[in-house]
């Protein structure tokens, strides 16, 4: 509960922080002041050349729209990188029949509220067993935890993924890419 209250009091003042800047940096460079895209959360990722997977099914599943309604959402995007990476699995995942499979695994991947890299890592920071907790539009909790500038988030299976490139900071939402899918999938099929 006290990794929670202090991850919502680092959102806190990250949200204060875009109004007090100055600066004119560009999305997606990492910095705690990176600027905001006027366009949603759907469009941002469905523009991302890494995340062509993760914007197929959240289109085919309807979810879209949610991410280009007001209310704002975190995505951990596995990159393509991260499907490939499971072999025929991950390519079992992509085919049509799969959707739903893979529409679960993604909603594992989302939580509520605009959080950045910076916030979470400031949460982490500020916690006191080094830990943060979320709990997921799937129902789950993910684990995230950090040594030195590497996040890393767990699912509750064990699974596990390391932030990647560069978040997408978009008018309702951020889309934060991983180097995993945060499920353990059967890769002996």
């Amino acid at each position: 509960m006290n990794a929670r209250i202090n991850l919502l009091a680092a959102v806190a003042v990250t949200l204060m922080l875009p109004s007090c800047s100055g600066g004119t940096e560009e999305k997606g460079t990492g910095d705690a002041a990176a600027e905001v895209s006027s366009e949603t959360l759907a469009k941002e990722v469905a523009d991302a050349d890494d995340l062509k997977v993760v914007s197929g099914a959240l289109g085919d599943a309807g979810l879209a729209s949610v991410f280009d309604s007001a209310a704002a959402y975190t995505i951990f995007a596995p990159q393509d990188a991260a499907f490939d990476a499971l072999g025929d699995p991950g390519k079992q995942l992509r085919e049509p029949e799969q959707r739903p499979a893979l529409i679960a695994i993604l909603r594992d991947h989302i939580v509520p509220g605009y959080l950045t890299p910076e916030d979470i890592s400031n949460a982490i920071d500020v916690s006191d067993d080094k830990k943060v907790q979320m709990h997921t539009m799937g129902g789950h909790t993910l684990t995230f935890t950090s040594d030195g500038d590497t996040v890393t988030v767990t699912n509750e299976d064990g699974s596990s993924a390391q932030f990647a490139g560069n978040a997408l900071r978009a008018s309702n939402g951020v889309a934060i890419p991983l180097d995993g899918v945060l499920k353990k999938v059967d890769t002996a099929a």
